[in-house]
């Protein structure tokens, strides 16, 4: 399957998969003429509701019938939505209007499958942070791990990193669909000052342990022939928070060696916004 959309014995293939009970489904309102807000929730205002296996049943005709639905599902009644499930770790999905019958809440599926698109990353320009950490083997090579950022948290903000953390622990947010199930992702930098950094991820992609030490290496763009300002230094996890609920993970290290330059460095690019906090 390597086309972006499926038709004919492929579909077929999945439609048998779902009526054998293997997915579980996600629903996500989609709004096809954004120019039309009539009727229609936003979408930031209507959060993708998850719909486990036996919730659902799957007609031969191409139906799904959502057995037992939850109330949070209702909000989709008469509207579009984007319905997404795994095959074979496979991200597919299918838009249709979520209609009302007799046995509850029904899904026509419609001729065209189609895969999730891969999100391409953009190639990393500018500040980058790389973490290193050794493998366990015997020769113990170290394995670098180009860490990402996230945009709702700006660096070198002069802040109670606990404060971050616990906004980004708390904070409720909507996972999308991946287009391979499972893939590993590096943790984000959500916190750096002069003297700690603090990585996040979720549960299965943190790669860093409470008590451990790691090198990171700190690059950051400069006009000039050298084009690069390299800080090298070491860290200690001192502290891991957790959010059970929505599987995010912090680890919180504390930088255990640092050249008092690259600490003045580190120190001249904070600002402060403790007001905005």
């Amino acid at each position: 399957m390597d086309k972006s959309e499926l038709t004919g014995i492929e579909r077929q293939l999945v439609l048998e998969y779902l009526m054998d009970g293997n997915a579980p489904v996600t629903l996500t309102l989609f709004k096809e003429d954004k120019t039309d807000v009539a009727n229609s929730a936003p979408v930031s205002a209507v959060f993708p509701v998850a719909l486990r296996a036996e919730q659902l049943k799957v007609l031969n005709q191409g139906i799904i019938l959502l057995k037992d639905a939850p109330e949070s599902a209702s909000v989709f009644l008469g509207k579009m939505v984007k319905v997404q499930f795994y095959f074979n770790k496979l991200a597919l999905f299918f838009v249709t209007k979520v209609q009302k019958v007799s046995a509850g809440f029904a899904l026509v599926i419609p001729a065209v499958i189609s895969k999730v698109e891969d999100k391409k990353t953009p190639e990393k320009s500018g500040f980058a942070v790389v973490l290193y950490y050794k493998n366990g083997t015997k020769t113990a090579q170290k394995i670098d791990i180009h860490c990402d950022f996230d945009e709702r948290f700006p660096l070198f903000v002069k802040s109670d990193y606990k404060k971050i953390v616990d906004r980004y622990l708390s904070e409720k947010t909507t996972d999308q669909i991946e287009s391979i199930a499972d893939r590993i992702h590096a943790p984000k930098v959500i916190y750096l000052d002069s003297q700690r950094i603090v990585f996040a991820a979720k549960k299965n992609d943190m790669s860093l342990t409470h008590g451990c030490e790691y090198a990171v290496l700190l690059r950051f763009p400069i006009s000039g022939p050298i084009k690069d300002r390299k800080v090298y230094l070491s860290c200690i996890v001192d502290d891991m928070f957790e959010n059970y609920e929505c599987n995010r993970l912090c680890a919180c290290a504390k930088f255990s060696s640092i050249r008092e330059e690259d600490e003045r460095f580190l120190s001249d690019k904070i600002v402060d916004e403790t007001k905005s906090d």
